[in-house]
């Protein structure tokens, strides 16, 4: 009877193989939509960027769509991990200010490529596929349950409410001081957006420049 072993070891290693060049594909793409957005991120873009050819991007995706997905949804729970992690729950008022911390800051606006995809990818998703904009949806309802269940209550606002608001106060000024980046009113929006974001304390979070 003839052994299965080398089959199986070599069925093994090409799956292992094929899992390495996916991450390198998705890896490419990530950074690609989060500095220029979806469009741009096109499949010869992309695979160009993973140093591979545009042939073998169907070996891993059926569509185009199919990878914006898969790397929307990567990249908010990486996002979340890295805005979300570590921080003492046992303080709500201070939980938010650190979360509102980490988001509206010079650093994140000038570098794209490594932090949260929404700030670039946002005008494009009204024009997106349903999968496309269903990954982005599952990712914040993810964040807004984190947040909901950590946030101090505010008079007249539910804790989702408050999630939303936050998250649109982000988002929204990171979005304006990158379009504005170079002008006094790009750190003037982190700074403003970040006051906002935490009406019960007066001296907000110092400064949104770190």
């Amino acid at each position: 009877m003839r052994s299965s072993r080398p089959a199986t070891k070599g069925r093994t290693s090409r799956d292992a193989a094929k899992s390495k060049t996916h991450s390198r594909i998705t890896a490419a793409a990530g950074r690609l939509i989060r500095k220029k957005g979806l469009a741009a991120a096109s499949v010869h873009e992309v695979m160009h960027a993973a140093g591979l050819t545009i042939g073998g991007f169907y070996a891993h995706f059926p569509s185009k769509t199919a990878m914006d997905a898969e790397v929307l949804s990567e990249a908010l729970a990486e996002a979340r991990e890295k805005w979300l992690k570590d921080i003492d729950h046992s303080r709500p008022s201070e939980w938010v200010a650190e979360v509102v911390k980490r988001y509206l800051n010079s650093s994140h606006r000038d570098r794209p490529d490594d932090g949260c995809p929404l700030p670039a990818v946002l005008s494009e998703l009204a024009r997106s596929g349903r999968t496309t904009r269903r990954a982005v949806a599952e990712g914040l309802e993810n964040y807004i349950k984190e947040f909901s269940a950590v946030a101090p209550q505010v008079e007249g606002v539910t804790p989702r409410e408050r999630a939303l608001a936050t998250l649109a106060l982000c988002v929204g000024g990171v979005s304006i001081a990158r379009a504005l980046h170079g002008y006094r009113i790009s750190d003037e929006t982190l700074q403003a957006c970040a006051k906002w974001a935490l009406p019960e304390r007066e001296d907000t979070i110092g400064s949104s420049q770190g």
